[in-house]
């Protein structure tokens, strides 16, 4: 337990006082209601390459990085980032975003599946997320699965279904990348778990934290072998280059058509 019961005290730093220090920028510190948070290295280039796109904001003032955030021209009402990756990062991008006036978020990621219920190419639109991270231990005094929104999951697969294998299915999200252990994976499947990212808990709590409800939906990059004996750990597959190019496109057509109301 990091957030402790009797603390009613003030962050000493908040998204908002960092965004008015010294560190501020001349560009307009306010951005569209709606925003879709990018952990796929190549999704901002591939919506610069697909679609008229305007950078409104040169770098959104986090505390750790800031990638460019852009708009579709003719969609100005939803905004694009890259979040960058890991829980404290993706916190770092929700306060970040909140403070700048966004309502509504949406993760746009890749998981590793550890599950035969899924494949390389799969959707998962997780109907909760097992927080094995630590950040969220800073908003919450205990907290184990996150839920989303049954409404949001909901308009996620009506969707997707149409172009991907989709599944409402529980996912994980860890700190540790290289302690994601046959048991530990084990472990995670007797919980229902089909696969494992590095945000997605952390997102979904922290903006839960400020009363918005968050869409999390993710694209299984690489299968996880479930027994030694199986084919060890690889990449994708040879048509993951442009499985993950549809999944970003139609992830923005997503989030432009589709209202999160």
């Amino acid at each position: 337990m990091w957030k402790h019961k009797e603390d009613s005290s003030e962050s000493i730093i908040t998204a908002k006082k960092h965004i008015d220090s010294s560190h501020k920028s001349e560009e307009n510190m306010k951005l569209p209601p709606k925003a879709v948070v990018f952990c796929i290295g190549s999704a901002m280039e591939c919506l610069k390459t697909n679609y008229n796109t305007k950078v409104i904001m040169k770098k959104i003032p986090k505390f750790i990085g800031g990638s460019e955030c852009l708009v579709v021209k003719e969609h100005s009402n939803v905004c694009f980032v890259h979040g960058g990756y890991g829980s404290p990062a993706i916190a770092d991008t929700v306060e970040t975003l909140i403070a700048l006036d966004v309502k509504d978020i949406t993760l746009i990621g890749m998981c590793g599946g550890f599950s035969k219920k899924v494949k390389v190419g799969d959707v998962i639109i997780p109907r909760k997320v097992l927080s094995e991270e630590g950040t969220s231990l800073h908003y919450y005094e205990n907290i184990k699965f996150v839920e989303q929104s049954e409404i949001l999951i909901s308009k996620g697969l009506s969707y997707f279904n149409q172009y991907f294998n989709t599944y409402q299915l529980n996912t994980v999200t860890t700190d540790a990348i290289y302690r994601q252990t046959f048991y530990k994976e084990e472990y995670w499947r007797n919980m229902d778990c089909v696969g494992v990212d590095m945000e997605a808990s952390a997102l979904l709590s922290v903006s839960k934290y400020y009363g918005i409800e968050p869409n999390v939906i993710l694209l299984v990059s690489d299968k996880h072998p479930i027994n030694k004996e199986d084919k060890n750990w690889d990449w994708g597959n040879s048509e993951f280059k442009s499985i993950k190019n549809k999944f970003i496109i139609n992830s923005i057509k997503y989030a432009i058509y589709y209202e999160h109301k």
